[in-house]
């Protein structure tokens, strides 16, 4: 399949579709045929815009033998099942973030993945920016010695109308789950990417401003199974919101990360490298559900497609995309029980 034009469809037409749709649009390898959405008026004013088709059905999608992935773009609830059923019809899989919100619809997408032999790329497109890659290295050159602590903090704003004007957000069947889930998955797995697995995690969760049914408060301690130790905080309550904040610190020497940008970079007796630019991120989803790059979508869709070409594995698959799910799930399982959870 080297060099061979791959084919996309898109199911679903709402924010997140446009992020899709626009960055495969730069890869030139990729071409986007159609879209569905169970909303007709939405689907026909996306499909406009990018002069694509419209199917009328899921079932009409996964049967096009023209489409060889499916990118999907749907409230989170749904990942799961849409994703086991693109897999069932022979298509290989884009999953939006979370790739699942159940331990079982995970296993399910494994099973399906297996069994059609088709690949699955799980969204986590920051992990692709230059300052989570050279955070990811400084930490395994050992310049930072023993890695002591990796914290993030995830501090957002939304609406009481980003909740309200919404059927699904802030609901458990649709969301998953609140501040954590939805809002800071990426975080989460960013710091797992980086610090390593997870041993245990001992939570407190609350809903303390919007009427919603999952949680807009959380705060976590992480213990690594490295030994190190870290503290989660995501909220979508407080104003007005602040840039994402991630702090790895060792023996030796400490990184600051703000969302996509190196902040801080001391280590005991090295100057900065010439390529470390410390700066402020241009951009502050804190705030703006909307305000983020398409760079990294560029990056994980270029991956993807070359991963079909060349029969090879995405960056981040389902194995990958499972880890952060597990993190989540067992920070919330500690909140509900008031007790530490392993992992």
């Amino acid at each position: 399949m080297l060099n061979k034009k791959i084919n996309f469809g898109i199911i679903g037409c709402g924010m997140i579709a446009k992020w899709h749709v626009d960055a495969l649009n730069t890869i030139a390898d990729a071409c986007v045929l159609g879209v569905y959405d169970i909303n007709k008026t939405d689907a026909q004013k996306f499909a406009s815009v990018y002069g694509l088709n419209i199917y009328d059905s899921i079932e009409d999608l996964l049967s096009d033998k023209d489409i060889d992935v499916i990118n999907i773009c749907t409230p989170s609830g749904l990942h799961g099942p849409l994703a086991v059923a693109v897999a069932n019809a022979g298509k290989h899989i884009v999953v939006e973030k979370p790739m699942a919100i159940t331990t079982e619809q995970i296993h399910e997408i494994m099973k399906a993945c297996k069994e059609n032999n088709v690949k699955l790329c799980s969204i986590s497109q920051l992990r692709f920016t230059p300052a989570i890659q050279k955070t990811k290295e400084l930490v395994q050159s050992g310049k930072l010695g023993q890695i002591l602590c990796g914290d993030i903090y995830m501090k957002y704003h939304r609406s009481k109308e980003y909740f309200s004007t919404s059927s699904w957000r802030g609901t458990k069947a649709m969301d998953g789950g609140g501040a954590l889930m939805n809002q800071g998955i990426h975080g989460i797995d960013l710091l797992q990417y980086i610090m390593g697995p997870v041993k245990s995690v001992f939570a407190k969760s609350k809903t303390l401003v919007h009427n919603i049914e999952v949680e807009d408060t959380l705060a976590a301690i992480v213990e690594y199974s490295s030994g190190a130790l870290g503290v989660i905080q995501a909220t979508t309550s407080i104003y007005p919101g602040y840039s994402r904040r991630l702090e790895i610190n060792g023996q030796r020497g400490s990184v600051v990360l703000i969302e996509d940008s190196i902040s801080k970079w001391d280590i005991e007796g090295e100057d900065s490298p010439e390529d470390i630019v410390l700066n402020q991120s241009a951009y502050q989803a804190s705030n703006d559900p909307t305000a983020f790059s398409i760079d990294g979508h560029i990056h994980q869709l270029t991956d993807m497609v070359n991963a079909i070409q060349n029969d090879t594995k995405p960056f981040v698959d389902q194995y990958e995309g499972k880890k952060a799910i597990d993190i989540i799930l067992a920070i919330y399982k500690s909140a509900e029980i008031g007790l530490p959870v392993e992992l």
